[in-house]
């Protein structure tokens, strides 16, 4: 019984850090929509709750990112005249 228990864990955790990489570095909950689109039935509703929570996260990732660049100055243009 602890062996399934162990598999079920990892295989949710695994599944999670999955999820956030091709939220993160895919184009948000769009390739889960098209998982969507070529299943159909239960799966499409399914796919199409994870696809707008992979946008969530891809937005707030985005909004992170811009702020650490403002943070950090490296947004701002260079001068070519300082070098």
């Amino acid at each position: 019984m602890c062996k399934i228990i162990k598999k079920i864990i990892c295989i949710i955790i695994i599944a999670l850090v999955l999820f956030v990489g091709i939220t993160i570095w895919g184009k948000g909950g769009d390739k889960f929509r098209w998982i969507g689109e070529k299943t159909g039935g239960i799966i499409k509703k399914g796919a199409d709750k994870l696809g707008e929570k992979a946008d969530e996260i891809k937005d707030k990732t985005e909004a992170i990112k811009k702020e650490i660049k403002e943070w950090t100055g490296k947004e701002k243009p260079e001068d070519s005249s300082q070098k």
